[in-house]
């Protein structure tokens, strides 16, 4: 279609070619005959040819140019499915290659329901040797003493428990009453007495033989009856402290039988 195009067009414009040359031809012959009758008939001849030729119709103009494409057409119907189309060169089949690189884990499924208990297995070997215990949890220090000294005790002198009850690691003097520390630590002290009468007792610390310093007091006050007074008390010592129990003037303190009185004090736990 291309090709039949393009001839046309060539035919069209040798076409137009031949008519220029031929209108050219007839002009110039039109003109020379205008001129000879002008010339032999004079002027009243010219102006009738002149008039009448110019009511006489022209010859035809060249044919214009071609104009331009037109709009394509609709889109035709879908044609029928063609015939399937085959390989040129069918190779054989290749080696099977090498397995490629595992992929990213997966998501974490659901946890499947608990199996059976499996059977005891043999007792292994045993283990190596633990290291050495902590030395520090087998320090101990702790003492019990009661009075059985009848006479009430000098006021503002240690009060003497005489008779020991419990004396682990003999760090309570019973001769003084004093207990004087030994593995420094935390310690807990308490005392429970039977008084006739107003008693106040100061709990004291120090070192060696002075007079020490009063951690606290406690005082009961009655008249002429017996009561059982009580206190306790923490504190941290360090090596060599020492802790003791003296009254005031207000020492109603007895120890007889069946009213006693004791001091006593133990270790909670050793110093880090």
């Amino acid at each position: 279609m291309h090709s039949a195009g393009t001839r046309n067009l060539s035919g069209d414009k040798d076409v137009n070619a031949n008519w220029e040359e031929m209108a050219n031809g007839e002009d110039k012959m039109q003109t020379m005959w205008v001129m000879l009758i002008c010339l032999a008939g004079g002027q009243l001849a010219c102006a009738t040819l002149c008039k009448t030729y110019g009511t006489i119709p022209g010859i035809p103009g060249a044919p214009g140019q071609p104009g331009s494409n037109g709009r394509d057409g609709q889109n035709g119907p879908k044609g029928d499915r063609g015939p399937p189309g085959q390989a040129e060169d069918e190779g054989e089949i290749g080696e099977k290659g090498d397995p490629g690189m595992p992929g990213y884990p997966g998501k974490i499924g659901p946890r499947g329901p608990m199996g059976s208990k499996g059977l005891q297995g043999p007792t292994g070997p045993p283990g190596p040797q633990g290291d050495s215990g902590d030395y520090k949890a087998t320090l101990k220090s702790a003492f019990s003493a009661a009075r059985t000294i009848s006479i009430f005790p000098r006021r503002e002198q240690p009060i003497r428990f005489d008779r020991v009850i419990t004396n682990e690691k003999g760090h309570y003097e019973n001769r003084y009453g004093r207990f004087t520390c030994r593995v420094p630590g935390i310690y807990y002290f308490t005392y429970h007495v039977t008084s006739k009468g107003s008693l106040c007792l100061r709990m004291k610390k120090g070192r060696g033989g002075s007079k020490g310093d009063v951690v606290l007091t406690f005082c009961d006050y009655v008249h002429s009856s017996y009561q059982i007074t009580t206190g306790g008390v923490v504190l941290k010592m360090a090596m060599n402290d020492s802790v003791w129990l003296e009254p005031t003037e207000k020492n109603a303190l007895v120890g007889i039988e069946g009213s006693d009185s004791i001091f006593s004090g133990f270790l909670i736990f050793p110093e880090a």
